[in-house]
Formats: structure tokens, C-alpha cells, sequence
């Protein structure tokens, strides 16, 4: 179905400009496809939120620097934050949990900016 209020204006209800980047989706339907990426992220987002516990026994290991195979992201943060609040430096941290330093200072930056 077309609509009309589009052709009129030249940006999208979320001002963006409408011509530069308009697209058609797989229905045919005319969108903006700076608003198309912002809600399909959105709605990544909240179909990939998982809401398990994390393994303790993973996290201790890691905390005590031997790690098992794979550690969830959560498992991952989790051990980082306890290493830190010990104290240590964030090369340190990286050997007992089995990540990279890099890893490390993205997962205190996340927790920082809560």
C-alpha cells in the first residue's frame, strides 16, 4: 500500500533524510533505512537475551586461573569483575580468566557505564 505522507516530505517521521536513504523491504513497502537498522537491532537484542544463571563452579575456576574451555559472556564478566575487585591489573586478569587484555578493559568500561 503506498503512502502518500512519504512522497510529501523529505525525511523520514524520525527526520532522516528520506531520499538518501530510502530502500524497499522484502514486502515492497518504501522505509528509511536508518530507522530500519536502529529497530532490527532493537529487536536482535531482545530475542538474544538470555536468562540462565551462570555456572559458578566456571567462574571460580576462572577466578582461581583454570578456566574451562569456554566461558559464556556472562561467566567471562563475571569472573573479571571479582579478579577486580582484588585488585589486579588487567594483564593479570587476562591470564587467570583465558581472555585478552583488550576484553578485559571492554568489560570494566561496560560495567562502568551502568
Amino acid at each position: 500500500m503506498p503512502q502518500p505522507w512519504r512522497a510529501q516530505q523529505p525525511t523520514c517521521r524520525h527526520g532522516h533524510p528520506f531520499p538518501v536513504n530510502l530502500f524497499h523491504d522484502n514486502n515492497g513497502y518504501a522505509r528509511c533505512r536508518a530507522c530500519s537498522r536502529t529497530y532490527q537491532r532493537a529487536y536482535n537484542h531482545a530475542r538474544h537475551q538470555h536468562t540462565y544463571t551462570p555456572d559458578e563452579v566456571a567462574i571460580d575456576r576462572a577466578v582461581m586461573g583454570d578456566p574451562p574451555a569456554h566461558l559464556t559472556p556472562r561467566e567471562r564478566a563475571a569472573a573479571v569483575h571479582r579478579l577486580d575487585a582484588q585488585g589486579l591489573s588487567a594483564r593479570q586478569i587476562a591470564e587467570h580468566v583465558g581472555c585478552t587484555k583488550r576484553t578485559v578493559h571492554r568489560i570494566r568500561n561496560r560495567a562502568a557505564a551502568r
